[in-house]
């Protein structure tokens, strides 16, 4: 289906960047499991989710459209097959290919500064939440 430019900017616009459901969601189970956190720390780079800066953790929740996972979900074979059809492909490809080189570089920046980081899909959250916490702190 092929929806006007209009419409597409009309849905972007209302995508948040933090304080999602999924964020949200993940935020409370870890908070009720005793795992103490900063929301959205500027004070770190990259702007984790959650940081514990007591344990050095910066957990990313990436979003998987924005951060590249989203066409492996629908089962396309790469970003170039998934926006084959896009009238403004160019842009959107060429948008997150910058954002999958951007969060390689921070994490390993923060890696290189000693901290644990963690990065994790919204559909991986989606699938099931408690198993992914118990594998992420284990």
């Amino acid at each position: 289906m092929k929806r006007d430019p209009q419409t597409v900017s009309n849905i972007m616009r209302r995508v948040k960047s933090k304080n999602t459901l999924i964020e949200i969601k993940f935020r409370n189970i870890l908070w009720n499991s005793g795992f103490r956190y900063r929301k959205n720390c500027v004070k770190i780079l990259g702007k984790p989710d959650l940081v514990s800066m007591k344990f050095k953790i910066a957990i990313f929740i990436d979003g998987d459209l924005w951060h590249g996972n989203q066409y492996k979900n629908r089962g396309f074979n790469s970003l170039e097959e998934q926006f084959a059809n896009v009238s403004n492909k160019d842009y959107w490809i060429k948008k997150i290919k910058r954002n999958i080189e951007r969060d390689k570089i921070t994490s390993d920046k923060l890696r290189k500064e000693g901290w644990l980081v963690i990065r994790i899909w919204e559909s991986q959250i989606k699938q099931d939440i408690s198993l992914l916490i118990i594998y992420i702190f284990k």
